[in-house]
C-alpha cells in the first residue's frame, strides 16, 4: 500500500480530480453569479417598467405610447401561446372593460408584458437573452481538455510503467530489449537503462565465468593431492593431509554457494535442528584437532535452531574463527538466551562501529591477523539472506555478538529432537 501512495501515476491522478473538482467549483460559483447578476438586473427593469406603465395610465397616455416605449426598451412581440394563456387567466379582464391594461411578470426566463383588452392580447417579450449554454460548453469543454492531458501524460508515463514490469518479470539473464526509435525523454531514460543493466548482466556473466573456471581448475589439483595424500605411509600425516584437502573442496563449495547468495540465486530452505549439530559441523570446517582440547564452549547442545543449516554453518564457521583469532585467550563461549544465538569471547571493545566491519576488505590495526577481511561481510550477507539480525555488546570485558531470531526452543525434548545433520567432512 505504501508504494501505491508513493506512486507517480497515483500523483497525476490525485492533482488531475483535484484540478477536475477545483473548475467545477469555478465553474459553478461563476454561473450561480452570472444568474444572480441577471436576476437583480431584471428585477430593476421590471420596477422600471411598471413604474413606467403606471405613469402613462396616470397620465392618460395610449396604448400606442406603450408600444413605443416597450420598444425603446427592448421589447418585442413574441408568440408563446401557453405563456399568454397563463397570463390572460390571472386577473382577467372584465367583459365591458373599455380600455387595456398592462400584466408585468418577472421569470427566469426573462420579463414577460402582456397588454391586453377586450378586442386584443399581445405579448411583449425582453429581447435581452439570460441564456447559460456558452458557459455549460465552456465547462464541457474545460472537463474534455483537462482529461485529454492527464490521458496524455499517462500515457507519456507507460514506458517507465513497462520497464518496472520488465525489470521485476524478467531473470537474471534476461537481456532487455532497446526502441530503435525512442519519442520522448522518457523512453530516451528507459533505452539507457536498458543498456546499463544489458551491461552489469554481462559483467556478471563474467564474473560468474571466471569464478566458476577458477573452481573447476581447482578440483584437479586438489582431486590429485588427497590421492597422493593416500599414499603417505605414516597414518597421522596420512589423515591430517586428506583433512585439509577434504576441507580445500569444502571451501569451493562454500564459495559457490556464497556466489550463488551474491547474485540472488541461492535458494533459501530453513529446517530446525540443534545448536549441538551445527557446532560439530562448524569444528569440522575450522580443522580443530579432537585429540586438542576445543577452544569451543557450547552450552545449550540442545537448543533448537531454524535457519538454512548450509548457509548458517557458513556463519558460525567465520564467527567462531573470528572470535578464537581475535580473543585475548583463544577461546570463544556459545549458548542461547530468549531467541538469539550467543558467540561471546574475551577482548577489548570493538575500535569501529559494527557496520564498518561488515565492508568487504575492512581490516583493522591488528594486522599480524591473517585474512582478507571478507568474515564479517560473509556473515552480514549469509545473515540477510535469511532475515536474521546481528548484534554486538560488549560487556566485563567479554565481546557478545547475538544472531536474533534463530532460536526456536533453548532446549529441545529428548522426543522432539530432531536426526543429526549429515556431514560430508571427514572427521579428524
Amino acid at each position: 500500500m505504501k508504494h501505491f501512495w508513493d506512486s507517480i501515476f497515483f500523483k497525476i491522478t490525485f492533482l488531475f480530480f483535484c484540478a477536475l473538482l477545483g473548475f467545477f467549483a469555478f465553474s459553478y460559483f461563476l454561473i450561480k453569479d452570472k444568474i444572480e447578476e441577471d436576476s437583480n438586473a431584471n428585477r430593476i427593469k421590471y420596477n422600471q417598467i411598471v413604474s413606467m406603465i403606471n405613469e402613462i395610465s396616470r397620465f392618460g397616455g395610449g396604448v400606442d405610447i406603450v408600444k413605443r416605449y416597450l420598444s425603446d426598451f427592448g421589447f418585442v412581440e413574441v408568440e408563446d401561446g401557453l405563456k399568454k394563456e397563463r397570463l390572460q387567466e390571472e386577473d382577467k379582464i372584465p367583459q365591458n372593460f373599455p380600455g387595456t391594461i398592462a400584466k408585468v411578470r418577472n421569470t427566469q426566463q426573462g420579463i414577460y408584458i402582456l397588454l391586453e383588452s377586450n378586442k386584443e392580447a399581445i405579448l411583449y417579450k425582453d429581447k435581452a437573452s439570460h441564456s447559460y449554454e456558452r458557459f455549460y460548453f465552456i465547462t464541457l469543454a474545460g472537463v474534455v481538455i483537462l482529461t485529454f492531458i492527464y490521458v496524455l501524460l499517462l500515457k507519456a508515463l507507460i514506458p517507465l510503467n513497462t520497464l518496472r514490469a520488465q525489470i521485476s518479470n524478467s531473470e537474471q539473464d534476461t537481456i532487455l530489449r532497446v526502441k530503435k526509435n525512442p519519442k520522448d525523454e522518457i523512453e530516451l531514460l528507459a533505452n539507457e537503462f536498458y543498456k546499463f543493466s544489458n551491461k552489469i548482466k554481462a559483467l556478471n556473466e563474467s564474473r560468474l565465468l571466471f569464478l566458476r573456471s577458477i573452481m573447476h581448475e581447482l578440483k584437479t589439483p586438489i582431486t590429485k593431492g588427497r590421492i597422493t595424500a593416500e599414499m603417505v605411509e605414516n597414518p597421522v600425516q596420512k589423515e591430517r593431509l586428506c583433512s585439509v584437502f577434504s576441507r580445500l573442496n569444502e571451501l569451493i563449495a562454500e564459495f559457490a554457494k556464497l556466489e550463488q547468495l551474491s547474485s540472488k540465486m541461492y535458494k533459501i530452505t530453513k529446517s530446525e535442528f540443534l545448536l549441538e549439530d551445527l557446532i560439530r559441523a562448524a569444528e569440522q570446517i575450522l580443522l580443530i584437532d579432537k585429540n586438542a582440547p576445543s577452544p569451543i564452549t557450547l552450552e545449550s547442545p540442545y537448543a533448537l535452531i531454524k535457519a538454512d543449516f548450509e548457509l548458517f554453518v557458513i556463519t558460525i564457521k567465520n564467527m567462531l574463527d573470528n572470535a578464537i583469532k581475535y580473543g585475548e585467550d583463544g577461546k570463544v563461549r556459545v549458548y542461547t538466551k530468549d531467541d538469539g544465538l550467543y558467540v561471546e569471547n574475551k577482548g577489548a571493545p570493538l575500535k569501529f562501529k559494527l557496520d564498518e566491519y561488515f565492508k568487504p576488505y575492512f581490516r583493522d590495526s591488528k594486522k599480524s591477523i591473517q585474512g582478507f577481511g571478507l568474515g564479517m561481510y560473509i556473515i552480514k550477507n549469509t545473515l540477510d539472506s535469511q532475515n536474521f539480525k546481528l548484534r554486538y555488546i560488549n560487556e566485563d570485558g567479554k565481546n557478545k555478538f547475538i544472531i536474533k531470531g534463530c532460536v526456536v526452543d533453548n532446549f529441545c525434548a529428548l522426543e522432539d529432537r530432531p536426526k543429526p545433520k549429515a556431514l560430508e567432512i571427514e572427521k579428524l
